[in-house]
């Protein structure tokens, strides 16, 4: 069997694409990952392409072209628009398409615009994507609202929720540390942050609850790693760093690949996953940080709704709050000031759910069990 994982916007290095979806295919069929950015592999399955093309649009012809040579028997889609490509093939070789699905484009697209016009152009946006996805044989997504909100009831049992969990052990290897992150390597932090830097995802609650907690821990250190996408944030990020007297106790590092974060996450006790609630796109999803965070044994600060507190609080691994800076500085200081004991134990807690629950190796007979039922139907 021969199966093509195509994307026009992420890297042939993804951590869902490749070393959870195609790693596992790999076990029982020949797997080929497509995308127009990454390294290339063309000696070991799973093997990866890269399209030369910068164009989203003008890439989704090439992967075309690449994909219908290999004449694979399953085609799995990343993007809406990539089940454009998906559907050609389907028709050209008769080939079973699955969609997988690891975000809600439809709200991410309707917060480029204003709020007036936001509702209509999630529903426009989503009446497309839901036109394109009845052509696919499957659908599996990363989180369980996403197949609710795609699929309709008639239909739902096309759908399969396959949790973005880590892979088991995903942080004990050793790993060679690259030069740019060679000085905080020898550091050992308080506080760790990682993902995208923007005011809904708490980057300034973040350094407000430092201004706070360095009376009280004044050999506090934070780690903030991650992108900016926006210059003005970025600035403002920088002149509030000055203004608090926070540059003995905040540090920057910018984006790391995936596969070295894990080098930060042993040198860190506590991980922060903030967000603002009113923002429904973030606050809907588990990220996959907080489960990388787990999977570290770091117990987790994040904010207050009825998801994170199913989550966090239940399990007794980590403390929600709400999202303000005070709110957000005692729950970090009522973890700080754990006694080694009660340290211990919760880390035992988080490592045992990993092991038990939050592991992708947990999830992968679904995927076994979608990919053997389309090959064995004609």
């Amino acid at each position: 069997m021969k199966i093509c994982i195509i994307s026009n916007s992420h890297s042939t290095t993804d951590v869902r694409l490749y070393y959870k979806i195609a790693m596992s295919l790999a076990k029982m069929a020949e797997v080929h990952l497509i995308t127009k950015s990454g390294v290339r592999n063309s000696a070991n399955n799973p093997f990866q392409a890269v399209v030369d093309t910068e164009s989203d649009w003008y890439a989704l012809y090439l992967i075309y072209l690449a994909a219908k040579q290999l004449k694979p028997d399953i085609v799995i889609c990343v993007e809406p628009l990539t089940l454009l490509t998906g559907i050609r093939l389907k028709r050209k070789l008769g080939c079973k398409l699955i969609f997988d699905v690891h975000e809600f484009y439809a709200d991410a697209y309707a917060e480029r615009f204003s709020p007036i016009f936001g509702w209509l152009m999630k529903h426009f946006y989503l009446s497309f994507e839901r036109r394109l996805q009845s052509h696919a044989d499957a659908v599996t997504a990363a989180n369980q609202e996403i197949l609710d909100q795609l699929l309709p009831k008639s239909t739902r049992s096309r759908g399969t929720h396959l949790p973005n969990y880590p892979v088991k052990n995903v942080w004990d290897y050793s790993c060679e540390t690259p030069p740019e992150i060679s000085t905080i390597c020898k550091m050992n932090f308080d506080l760790i942050y990682i993902g995208g830097l923007t005011r809904d995802r708490g980057v300034f609650k973040i350094l407000e609850s430092a201004a706070i907690l360095k009376s009280s821990f004044p050999a506090l250190n934070v780690l903030i790693l991650g992108k900016f996408f926006d210059a003005s944030v970025e600035r403002e990020f920088n002149a509030m760093i000055n203004a608090n007297n926070l540059n003995a106790f905040v540090y920057y590092q910018s984006w790391l690949p995936a596969e070295k974060i894990g080098i930060m996450l042993k040198r860190s006790r506590i991980g922060l996953w903030l967000f603002n609630p009113q923002n429904r796109r973030i606050s809907k999803a588990v990220p996959l940080k907080v489960l990388e965070y787990f999977a570290a044994g770091l117990p987790v600060v994040t904010i207050n709704t009825p998801l994170m507190k199913d989550l966090v609080e239940k399990n007794g691994l980590g403390v929600c709050c709400d999202f303000r800076a005070r709110a957000i500085a005692d729950a970090v200081s009522s973890l700080l000031k754990m006694d080694k004991a009660q340290s211990k134990e919760m880390r035992k807690r988080i490592m045992d759910i990993t092991e038990t629950e939050f592991n992708w190796e947990a999830v992968e007979p679904l995927l076994f069990k979608i990919v053997n039922k389309l090959a064995s139907t004609p």
